[in-house]
């Protein structure tokens, strides 16, 4: 790390947090910009628009791999030359998207385009774990998180925006713009966090030891409580964003025009907690808040399932909206706290810890969401039932297997 960068007090610069977040937000902008230009795709590469959503998939699934391998990786190089390559791939990615004539071209360009995402986002986590620690971690993952959701709110505005004034390669130059910019970023104000001396003995060992540090984690168990804990969120969260349209716009009516209005409302609710969880910070511990995050957010998806069975087919919008709205609220205090509480257990392997969490989220809530979305009935009751089901499940994981009512520092250290 630079001798330079830390402050008179020996902490890390506030600009580091938005400039994490900026990263990190590289995803959701490759994701949701696009969105509103899939069926002007579909018609110029003269295919279905079922067959372009498949990139969506890959996208979600090269980003699931990326982060993956990327993590052990920067173990082992440092965060800023996987940072690098993986901007690298994706700027790559990006700008060959713009000659592709096929969809099947595309699809396979969106899956390298996400690999290189992963590679330079899930340094972010890592350097977070590798300078902080406890509740100062848990605080910078929320003002991370928090500046996130902007991301997803205007991408596809952004998208929208640009469609109007060119077609959808706009987009994808857009893209590759922000790319380069983040470039910039990890090569020009980004530390590097993992010192020479420990990527020198990180390099000594053995090619197998870059992945038997998966294994070290899944030894953990107390761990893994967390870990499978925040990944059943995670699926909660993702059925929730799934069967939206549907919901709001087939079962209640509501015009596409005001679908991104009751949509951004739980965006809200998440971003009002997550400034509430730096405050509860000063006073409780990450694990704490944790478990009350997770009782509210069972709660509520036990208040959504009882309204949705008791209203039937006259439940009003209102009876959904104020427990779904306090159910993905409560996920803006579990998510930092479970990651903080996961990140201290690997501090000499935060990278590939990080890899696990990220890849995880995305692979159990797309799974969930899927599963939910595969069963759909026609009803709300699916749509509840599952989210109960996942927010029950990762309140046991939190109190059984996580322990999390037990201080951390009561496990050996890895």
């Amino acid at each position: 790390m630079p001798p330079n960068f830390l402050d008179a007090n020996g902490q890390p610069p506030r600009w580091l947090a938005p400039c994490l977040a900026a990263l990190v937000a590289l995803t959701p902008f490759a994701i949701d910009t696009y969105l509103p230009a899939i069926p002007a795709m579909a018609r110029t590469l003269g295919v279905e628009v079922a067959v372009v959503q498949h990139s969506v998939s890959s996208y979600l699934l090269g980003f699931a791999v990326g982060q993956i391998f990327g993590g052990p990786l920067s173990d082992r190089l440092g965060r800023i030359l996987i940072g690098t390559i993986g901007l690298a791939i994706f700027i790559a990615s990006t700008a060959l998207i713009l000659f592709t004539n096929n969809a099947e071209l595309l699809v396979a360009l969106r899956f390298c385009q996400a690999v290189g995402g992963g590679f330079a986002t899930v340094i972010c986590g890592a350097i977070v774990r590798d300078l902080y620690h406890g509740r100062d971690a848990a605080r910078i993952m929320s003002m991370i998180a928090t500046m996130m959701l902007i991301a997803p709110m205007v991408a596809p505005v952004i998208g929208a925006t640009l469609l109007s004034f060119g077609d959808w390669h706009a987009i994808f130059i857009f893209l590759l713009v922000y790319g380069v910019l983040m470039m910039v970023l990890v090569r020009g104000i980004l530390p590097e966090t993992v010192s020479k001396f420990r990527r020198a003995r990180r390099q000594r060992e053995s090619r197998t030891t870059l992945f038997r540090n998966y294994g070290q984690i899944f030894r953990s168990p107390r761990a893994l409580g967390f870990l499978f804990g925040q990944a059943l969120v995670s699926g909660c969260m993702f059925i929730y964003i799934t069967t939206a349209p549907f919901v709001f716009m087939e079962r209640f009516g509501v015009s596409s025009a005001n679908f991104p209005l009751m949509f951004g409302s739980c965006v809200l609710g998440l971003a009002v907690m997550m400034q509430l969880n730096i405050r509860l910070l000063k006073v409780f511990e990450p694990r704490q808040i944790l478990l009350a995050g997770m009782t509210m957010l069972t709660l509520a998806c036990a208040l959504l399932l009882v309204s949705t069975l008791y209203f039937g087919e006259n439940q009003t919008l209102l009876a959904w909206m104020m427990p779904l709205v306090m159910a993905m609220g409560s996920i803006g205090i579990i998510a930092p706290n479970s990651a903080a509480c996961y990140l201290e257990f690997f501090p000499k392997i935060s990278g590939t810890a990080n890899a696990l969490y990220g890849a995880s989220l995305f692979i159990s809530g797309g799974l969930l969401g899927g599963l939910v979305n595969g069963i759909h009935t026609g009803t709300l009751v699916p749509i509840a039932a599952g989210m109960l089901c996942c927010a029950g499940a990762a309140l046991a994981m939190a109190v059984f297997v996580a322990r999390a009512r037990l201080p951390i520092e009561i496990e050996g250290r890895h």
